[in-house]
């Protein structure tokens, strides 16, 4: 049985969905050696050499086993010079090959992170910055390709001694290489303030964000991407009075709610909304209204659909979990005919006559 080295590089949404540390065991499970390494352009490149066996069926896992969020568009494998390698290494990533890259999006919380958010013996309780190989922010913290921590707004965090051991532990599916992953030890804090950005003191900002949503005040989100507004959607008042701080008379309001559970008592979904909704994107979708939606007639005023979205992240959940009604209005977070503010400077300043309070971040 011969012994044979193939290069192989891959191109299209591999960086950011947990594809090397997939390689990596695929390569350990098929006794394979060499590495694998990020280029700039959207590509992994692969040096594998062994038998010829293991190499072919290192070859049908890569493609058959890739991970949910991958997606491969295009695949070189070319013949290689043997170099002797002794193990099956992550290289650091290498040099840009092509100018155009495919950044990957930002994914919705995955299912394990939201259980370890809300599990009362989990390290990562109540972390609203939770995340995985799977889930979390990639486009919204990515500054440039390849998509590793250094390139990210998450270089300012290093990394704790237990975030560290997950993340060299290859026995770790979801947290091995994962570039993003942090806890309340080692990440991003979360804080409170008025609508003049004076801090304040409280022991769960969240749970306060909450609170205020519920007594009718109106309050500035830093999510993932930026900033969105959240009030509550079955109060005519604080409706009203939403649309008369954004001057928005009729434009109607998508609104965030906290699980698909909550989504059916406000709209009607069937099987294709239901699949749209728990995607991976998170998306607004557009269904028909409950006609006993307990959800104000101004949020769209003279319609009969609604534009609804699961919380995509930990912080929006825990949001919404201490909340009365588990949905709330979130609009773009921007002045008219203006961007959505992404960062805190920007929402304190262009944000502060539409809300009464911020929840900010520091990521």
């Amino acid at each position: 049985m011969g012994y044979i080295a193939l290069k192989i590089r891959l191109s299209g949404l591999v960086q950011g969905v947990g594809f090397r540390p997939f390689i990596h065991r695929i390569a350990l499970r098929t006794n394979v050696q060499g590495y694998c390494l990020n280029l700039g352009g959207s590509e992994v490149e692969i040096h594998v050499e062994g038998s010829s066996n293991n190499v072919s069926k290192f070859m049908k896992l890569l493609l058959a086993e890739k991970p949910p969020p991958a997606i491969i568009d295009y695949v070189e494998v070319f013949e290689d010079k043997i170099e002797g390698y002794k193990s099956f290494t992550i290289k650091k990533s290498g040099a840009i090959r092509k100018l155009l890259s495919q950044i990957p999006p930002d994914f919705a919380v995955c299912n394990e992170c939201l259980k370890e958010v809300l599990d009362p013996n989990d390290r990562r309780y109540k972390y609203p910055f939770n995340s995985c190989a799977w889930c979390g922010p990639r486009f919204s913290i990515i500054e440039k390709p390849p998509y590793d921590r250094e390139n990210t707004s998450m270089r300012d965090f290093p990394l704790c001694s237990e975030c560290l051991k997950e993340y060299t532990d290859i026995d770790n599916i979801r947290r091995y290489h994962a570039q993003g992953i942090s806890c309340p030890k080692c990440g991003p804090k979360v804080w409170l303030t008025d609508k003049h950005g004076n801090p304040i003191d409280v022991e769960d900002p969240i749970h306060e964000a909450s609170k205020l949503i519920d007594d009718g005040f109106i309050v500035a989100v830093k999510g993932i991407g930026g900033f969105h507004i959240a009030a509550l959607a079955s109060s005519d008042d604080v409706v009203l009075e939403l649309r008369k701080r954004k001057n928005r008379p009729q434009k109607p309001f998508a609104l965030m709610v906290l699980n698909e559970e909550v989504a059916l008592k406000l709209v009607e979904l069937d099987d294709e909304g239901l699949r749209i909704i728990r995607s991976i994107s998170a998306p607004i979708v557009l269904a028909p209204m409950r006609e006993d939606a307990n959800v104000s007639r101004y949020v769209a005023p003279g319609l009969k659909k609604l534009g609804v979205m699961l919380a995509y992240s930990p912080l929006h959940y825990l949001l919404l979990k201490d909340t009365k009604d588990k949905y709330l209005i979130m609009t773009s977070g921007n002045p008219p005919g203006q961007p959505m503010c992404t960062t805190n400077e920007c929402a304190l300043s262009k944000l502060k006559e539409y809300v009464d309070y911020f929840l900010l971040h520091n990521r």
